[in-house]
């Protein structure tokens, strides 16, 4: 398990990460898996079930999606889509980051998450993220 998991919509938080992980080493260290959808992420995941390591998921993945109650319909799909694929899964990644602003959501993707026994899952807003990053992957 040497892949890295990162989805968000955002091109400049893609760049943060990006530059962040390639500060610490990361980069050369692991196979950066970089996402901007729920379909591109949920396709990762199936290429590459039992090699992702470290999952990094946001919530919101377009200016007008949001937040919705369980079984409703959202306009896109969203993170929460990810997490839910990732509950069905053999192999999933031994490690899951919730780096999403949504709060309400962020702690229900976790909530979903917590049910996998050997899948070490927590939430950390983008905002603190990147200064955690090193010791998290």
């Amino acid at each position: 398990m040497n892949c890295v998991l990162f989805l968000d919509d955002d091109h400049a938080r893609h760049a943060r990460f990006r530059l962040r992980m390639g500060a610490l080493g990361h980069a050369q260290r692991h196979q950066l898996l970089y996402v901007f959808t729920a379909a591109e992420a949920i396709a990762a995941l199936q290429a590459h079930e039992g090699e992702i390591a470290h999952a990094f998921l946001d919530h919101d993945l377009c200016a007008d999606d949001h937040w919705v109650l369980p079984g409703a319909p959202s306009k896109v799909p969203t993170g929460m889509a990810v997490v839910d694929h990732i509950v069905t899964m053999r192999q999933p990644p031994a490690k899951v980051t919730v780096h999403s602003f949504n709060h309400r959501a962020a702690l229900e993707m976790c909530a979903r998450l917590s049910r996998l026994p050997n899948v070490a899952t927590q939430y950390i807003p983008f905002t603190e993220l990147l200064d955690q990053l090193d010791p998290l992957v």
